[in-house]
């Protein structure tokens, strides 16, 4: 299901005892949180009025938390912007609205539903639940023929998957 809203991080703890926060970032470049001007934590609407990237982490001072008691509420909620002020790359797409697409394979065979995206170092991992259980497959190009959140599916060639795919017992 496609969201009006994009969770882009989630609150880690907070820093110092004038109520700033660290966020554990879901995007590829954590320098877009310095642009942020409102986000919703916990359904609150909150304004930003400072956020810095180092090499430590991304760390944000929000309007109305002016202390570490208030910060410490938020540990561990997701921050959500609306969908149109979320960036995104031409020709990327996000990986919540990948999450419950049917995945097939060209030929129209269904192998599951996509519960989930690993994220490691050289590629995103599918994880898909079908008939066979799970089984997990890096998001490679030769693999991934087709993605179209819109339609809800993810279609694949069955060749290039049969040599990269690792089923769980």
């Amino acid at each position: 299901m496609i969201s009006d809203r994009i969770v882009i991080g989630t609150v880690a703890r907070p820093r110092g005892i004038a109520g700033e926060v660290k966020i554990n970032p879901l995007t590829d470049d954590p320098r877009r949180f310095r642009s942020l001007k409102t986000v919703a934590i916990g359904g609150r609407e909150y304004r930003v009025v400072g956020a810095s990237v180092n090499p430590a982490g991304v760390y944000v001072a929000l309007e109305g938390v002016n202390d570490r008691d208030a910060a410490e509420k938020l540990r561990g909620k997701e921050l959500t912007v609306p969908r149109e002020e979320a960036v995104i790359a031409d020709g990327r797409v996000f990986i919540a609205d990948l999450i419950g697409c049917e995945v097939s394979f060209t030929d129209g065979e269904t192998l599951g539903v996509l519960e989930d995206v690993l994220q490691y170092g050289a590629a995103d991992v599918y994880v898909v639940r079908g008939a066979k259980g799970r089984v997990l497959f890096p998001a490679l190009a030769r693999v991934i023929k087709e993605e179209d959140p819109s339609a809800g599916v993810i279609a694949l060639d069955r060749e290039a998957f049969s040599e990269v795919a690792v089923y769980e017992d």
